[in-house]
């Protein structure tokens, strides 16, 4: 299928997971990926293969807790293929500790991947998004973001919550410019941030 033919799209923790199959995907409808992750070996691999399967990709290293990166990213994007109208932000990385055994450092590193690489993503990515005409952000939650989850992880938890409320904010702010913002919430899905949890 050619539905996304021309269209240029951006998914970070592209290695594995629900970022691969959203890159590969994306790729397979016609789109150009650009795959980040900060796993390089991975990242490549998806890379490669969606370029096998005669799609059009290229990896590129990405922390999302850095905003020089990001921009950088985001200008790699525009230079390689010409613009930006789809950004998947679904990096993100789970812990397992009940509030009294989570250590600030393991809270502030938790928030900054799954919460703040969300916020770097869309306002560095600004700009890109607006000059496209069918510009479109997914950002990956959790269905924890609504429901807590069971008393364990409340960073993961918190920062899930805080990307569904804060992609309400982003699509009241852009939709006169024709961004869409959704959040997506799935539930679990056997990928290697489940270990985590499991």
């Amino acid at each position: 299928m050619d539905r996304l033919a021309g269209r240029v799209a951006l998914v970070t923790g592209a290695g594995s997971g629900i970022g691969a199959a959203s890159a590969r995907r994306l790729a397979a409808e016609g789109a150009a990926v650009l795959v980040t992750d900060i796993h390089d070996a991975p990242g490549t691999r998806v890379a490669d293969e969606t370029v096998q399967a005669g799609g059009q990709a290229t990896y590129t290293h990405l922390d999302v807790t850095s905003q020089a990166k990001w921009e950088a990213t985001v200008s790699a994007a525009v230079s390689l293929f010409g613009g930006l109208d789809i950004l998947v932000n679904n990096a993100g990385l789970g812990d397992l500790a009940v509030i009294e055994e989570t250590s600030l450092a393991d809270w502030s590193r938790t928030i900054d991947v799954d919460q703040t690489g969300v916020f770097l993503g869309m306002k560095t990515s600004a700009a890109a998004l607006a000059a496209s005409a069918h510009a479109s952000v997914i950002n990956i939650s959790s269905i924890f973001g609504a429901s807590g989850g069971f008393g364990t992880s409340p960073a993961y938890h918190a920062a899930k919550g805080a990307v569904r409320t804060l992609t309400k904010n982003i699509a009241l702010h852009w939709a006169d410019r024709g961004v869409r913002v959704n959040s997506i919430h799935p539930g679990f899905i056997d990928t290697p941030i489940l270990a985590t949890f499991g």
